[in-house]
């Protein structure tokens, strides 16, 4: 058995099989969503991809052994205490309790019994619900045994329950972070639309999400960007060995290629603001928030020139593959890359190596997400780079302004660029001061360097919606999974009249949209034993409709006999993990004489059937 133990102080246990079990599993509740792919020039595969999310806590995937049974023990212990003394009891009214009589008791009853037993006076405050006999009750008596007056209340024959008179806690999906005001970016791509679902952080299968920055450096030691640091738990620092067997020394922060270490690169206000549009933390009362509250950013700084981005992405690309290969035990659960820079007016066939990166990184579950030029040209025409680069795995952003409305000095294209997201005016985490630059501070970024980390951090937040088959397959079937993620921050982007045309989907980045897109069919197939639920003949006689659950999502016969045995109708087909758990068949039944006959579905000995008379 293995356990971890994650940025965040959050334990989880698993066994080393790739047959693990989940211990312990944090969070909110689920909702399921499907995606519908649209059809491009760009991406010729898609035909109607669909898929679903995830909740926002569970917990991560394995970092550290423990062998021992003695050392199973005390990581237990310290499980035990280091997760439930992160959890505040709510707020309650000091000496009021809410009690619930028994059926038939007196409330008259209930106060004598109490002011019998309990170190203390108790009286009626008020009546709450009369036909269900709950009382607020005030207690007089010594603080500190309010506890054991509670008990006593807990233990009187005439009282079915009693309770503290707690006060609730308001669960706004707009973050406490005192700047949020001026973040109006968040609120165009409705953001708080899926923060009320999940505000980031893990996949329902535990996979701690990390999103790589690449940029020339960032103050990741902002009080707003250090909580949501990722770093290399596999690797010891500084010890000259490369622990964790992925080609790279010491690489506990990330990695610089210049440097051949992990150090934060020159630490310029660029990178530290698009971290921070990422995922600054969010809700903690400081500064501003990211598309992701909870999300791990991976430093790859140094990024100037060519032979330092394809460095940086190898770094990327190693990390998700070993992953991978290990089942979590190695490596980083990365499912985005973010490039806010590049070269005006070049052309893809120029950069071949460049481009063809991004296919590596989409093999192996990783999307990238690039920023095109700050100039009105149409880079399909004049050239850009990477966002000329052909990629299915690659998203091209360009840049809207608040009002919704491309931005005049972003470039645009309708083979290239897939989609608008605000970049104008947007206040992020930034840094000043000295050489060092090592003064944290908020500012202003502008510009499609700031439009693509919106995109980056949807797709992260995408991965932690909570429908474990959205991202189940994210490492037994990365491409799919890419894919999937992909299809769903494209299909629903919002229509911007300012976009059409001159962007692949015609549209700007749209979290809320999205999600509103997969609730109109977010009933996935019913999975269990094999069961023919219901069928019927549709209107015209011509169709019939079966409702059907099946184990899994291999092709299956339906059949439909009359009473003698003799077959009239066969036809295979396969239920999709992502579709209502119903099916229409193109069988004629109005010519059939009367009489019953059998429906039937089955794989190999197993079939299951329903018998229809027709009057």
């Amino acid at each position: 058995m293995k356990a971890v133990l994650t940025d965040n102080g959050k334990i989880s246990l698993r066994h080393s099989q790739p047959s693990a079990v989940k211990i312990i599993s944090l969070g909110n509740q689920n909702h399921s969503f499907v995606f519908m792919a649209l059809h491009s020039n760009k991406y010729p595969h898609m035909k109607n991809t669909n898929f679903l999310p995830a909740n926002a806590f569970s917990p991560a995937k394995v970092l550290t052994t423990v062998g021992a049974k003695a050392g199973l023990s005390i990581l237990l212990l310290f499980f035990a205490a280091g997760i439930f003394a992160q959890t505040t009891a709510p707020e309650r009214r000091p000496g009021e309790i809410i009690i619930q009589l028994e059926p038939g008791a007196s409330l008259q009853n209930a106060l004598s019994e109490l002011n019998r037993d309990a170190a203390g006076v108790f009286s009626l405050k008020s009546t709450l619900s009369k036909d269900w006999n709950i009382f607020l009750i005030n207690m007089e008596g010594n603080q500190e045994n309010s506890a054991q007056m509670l008990a006593s209340a807990r233990r009187a024959p005439s009282i079915h329950t009693a309770q503290w008179n707690h006060k609730v806690q308001e669960r706004s999906v707009e973050p406490n972070d005192p700047e949020w005001w001026r973040q109006g970016d968040m609120t165009l791509i409705n953001a708080p639309e899926v923060w009320e679902t999940s505000t980031g952080g893990l996949t329902p299968n535990g996979d701690t999400i990390v999103v790589a920055v690449l940029e020339k450096g960032a103050l990741l030691t902002h009080p707003d960007l250090a909580p949501n640091r990722f770093w290399n738990w596999h690797e010891t620092p500084n010890n000259d060995v490369d622990d964790d067997g992925n080609g790279f020394t010491d690489d506990f922060g990330g990695w610089n290629p210049q440097t051949q270490a992990d150090d934060l690169g020159s630490k310029g206000y660029h990178g530290t603001a698009v971290c921070g549009i990422i995922g600054a933390r969010g809700n903690n009362s400081q500064g501003v928030t990211g598309v992701n509250w909870n999300v791990k950013m991976m430093n790859i700084s140094g990024m100037d020139f060519e032979s330092e981005i394809i460095q940086g992405y190898e770094y990327v690309g190693k990390m998700r593959r070993l992953y991978n290969q290990t089942n979590g035990a190695k490596g980083a659960f990365v499912v985005a890359t973010n490039a806010s820079f590049g070269f005006d007016g070049e052309r893809a066939d120029d950069h071949p190596v460049w481009c063809a990166l991004y296919d590596s990184l989409g093999k192996v579950g990783i999307l990238s997400v690039g920023a095109t030029a700050n100039d009105n040209v149409d880079v399909d025409i004049v050239g850009d780079m990477p966002t000329t680069c052909p990629s299915e795995y690659f998203i091209a952003v360009t840049n809207i302004n608040k009002s919704a409305i491309k931005a005049q000095n972003a470039g645009y294209g309708n083979v290239s660029i897939d989609l608008g997201a605000p970049g104008t005016d947007t206040y992020s985490t930034y840094n000043s001061g000295g050489p060092g630059n090592d003064q944290p501070s908020y500012n202003i970024i502008g510009g499609c360097s700031a439009s693509a980390p919106h995109v980056t951090g949807g797709i992260g937040l995408l991965y932690s919606l909570g429908c474990e088959p959205f991202t189940s397959d994210a490492i037994t079937n990365p491409i799919a999974c890419a894919r999937r993620v992909r299809d769903a921050i494209l299909n629903n982007t919002e229509p911007n009249s300012t976009l059409a045309g001159i962007t692949t989907t015609g549209g700007h980045l749209d979290l809320g949209n999205a999600l509103d897109g997969v609730r109109k069919i977010c009933d996935g197939a019913t999975v269990g034993p094999l069961e023919l639920l219901e069928v019927k003949i549709l209107q015209g006689g011509d169709r019939v409709r079966i409702y059907y659950q099946t184990p899994n999502f291999q092709p299956y016969n339906f059949r439909v006999f009359n009473m003698l045995g003799q077959q009239l109708f066969e036809k295979e087909w396969t239920p999709l993990q992502f579709s209502e758990s119903y099916y229409d068949f193109e069988f004629e039944t109005a010519q059939l004489p009367r009489g019953v006959y059998i429906y039937t579905i089955g794989k190999g000995n197993v079939i299951k059937s329903i018998k229809i008379p027709k009057i």
